[in-house]
C-alpha cells in the first residue's frame, strides 16, 4: 500500500512538472542549480522532486520569498539572474546607462616639455579633463609613492617645497579623461625610473643632488653644449664654495612658490634662491629632460665661474673682472 501511494506522489508529481516545464519558470533559481550538478535523467527519488517544486515554486517572481533576496542582491552588486532594462527601452537620458555612457574616457595624448614646474603639468592636466591641478598636486605630496626607489632616495627635508619636483619626468603621455590622479603621478613616476635611476652619476653627488643641479641648468641653458658648460660653471663654484647665483633658482620662488597667494612661505627663499642660500637649493626648480641630467653628471671641462645670456648667446668668464667687463660691453650693468 505504502509503495502504491509512493508511486501514485511520484506520477503526480512529474506531471505537475511537466505542466511547471512549459511556464515562465523554467529558467529559475531551482532548475540552474539542478543543471549545474551534472543531473540530466531526473531525480532519483520523491522527497528530492519534491524539494526541487518547492523551490521552483518559492522562485516565481509573485513569491514574497524570491523578490526580497533578489532586491538584496541588486543592492550588493550581484547579479539577480534578470536582464536589466537599458536606456533604450524607455528609460530615458536621466537613467544610470546613460550616466555610465557620460563618463566613458576618452585618450587624451599630452606633450610635458623640460622645465615644466609641477604647477606647469598640473595646469595642463586639468586644462585637458585628465584631473584637476589642485589633486594632483596634492597627490604628488601626500601620497606614498616610496615603492619608487627614486622617490624612496629622495631625503626627508621639511625645507623641500614640491616633493617629487623634478622626477615628473617630461614626455609625450597617454592618458584619460577622469583619471585618479595618483595614477597620473604614477605614469610619470615609472617613466623616471626607467630614464633616470642609475643612469646617471657624478663625483659622489647623490642622485637627487643630481637631479636638483640638471633642474638648474635646464632653467639657464637651452641647447645641449651650452648645457654642458653651464653646468661646468656650477660644478666649479660648489667645489670652491660659492653661491651659484643661478637666475632659474630665483624665478622658482618668485613665479612657482612666492606668487601671489602662493602656497608656501616666505621663508622658501632662503632655501631655494641660490643668491640667498649656500650651494644647492632644498630640491629641484623643474623638471629636467635628458641633455641637461647628462650635462648636470658630465660638465665641460673649463675654468668658468661666470656666464651671461644675452641677444640668444652664451658669454662665459672666468673672473668677476671680467664678467663686469662684458656686462659693461653689453650694456648690462
Amino acid at each position: 500500500m505504502q509503495r502504491h501511494q509512493t508511486a501514485s506522489l511520484l506520477c503526480a508529481l512529474l506531471v505537475f512538472l511537466a505542466g511547471c516545464s512549459d511556464g515562465k519558470a523554467a529558467s529559475s533559481a531551482a532548475s540552474t542549480a539542478v543543471s549545474g550538478g551534472g543531473v540530466e535523467t531526473g531525480f532519483s527519488r520523491a522527497d528530492e522532486l519534491e524539494s526541487a517544486l518547492l523551490a521552483q515554486d518559492s522562485s516565481r517572481p509573485d513569491s514574497s520569498a524570491a523578490s526580497a533576496p533578489s532586491s538584496a542582491a541588486s543592492g550588493s552588486g550581484a547579479s539577480s539572474g534578470r536582464t536589466p532594462v537599458s536606456s533604450a527601452e524607455g528609460k530615458g537620458p536621466g537613467s544610470a546607462s546613460s550616466a555610465s555612457s557620460e563618463r566613458e574616457p576618452t585618450v587624451v595624448t599630452l606633450t610635458f616639455p623640460e622645465g615644466f614646474t609641477i604647477a606647469q603639468i598640473g595646469a595642463r592636466l586639468e586644462a585637458n579633463h585628465v584631473c584637476s591641478k589642485a589633486d594632483f598636486i596634492k597627490s604628488a605630496q601626500t601620497y606614498d609613492f616610496t615603492y619608487y626607489p627614486l622617490v624612496k632616495a629622495i631625503p626627508a627635508d621639511g625645507k623641500r617645497a614640491y616633493k617629487l619636483e623634478g622626477y615628473l619626468f617630461p614626455d609625450t603621455y597617454e592618458l584619460y579623461t577622469n583619471m585618479k590622479p595618483q595614477d597620473v603621478v604614477g605614469k610619470f613616476l615609472r617613466n623616471a625610473e626607467s630614464r633616470i635611476d642609475g643612469k646617471y652619476s657624478s663625483g659622489g653627488m647623490t642622485t637627487d643632488q643630481l637631479v636638483t643641479l640638471a633642474s638648474i641648468v635646464e632653467g639657464e641653458a637651452d641647447n645641449p653644449e651650452d648645457m654642458k658648460k653651464v653646468s661646468s660653471v656650477f660644478h666649479n663654484r660648489l667645489k670652491d664654495g660659492k653661491r651659484l647665483e643661478a637666475d632659474a633658482t630665483r624665478t622658482y620662488c618668485t613665479q612657482t612658490l612666492l606668487a601671489p597667494n602662493g602656497p608656501f612661505s616666505d621663508d622658501y627663499k632662503y632655501y631655494y634662491n641660490t643668491y640667498r642660500c649656500a650651494a644647492l637649493p632644498a630640491g629641484p626648480v623643474c623638471n629636467p629632460g635628458e641633455a641637461a641630467l647628462y650635462a648636470a653628471a658630465n660638465p665641460a671641462s673649463t675654468d668658468y665661474y661666470f656666464f651671461i645670456t644675452a641677444n640668444g648667446k652664451y658669454y662665459y668668464q672666468k673672473t668677476l673682472e671680467e664678467h663686469d667687463a662684458k656686462l659693461k660691453e653689453l650694456g648690462m650693468d
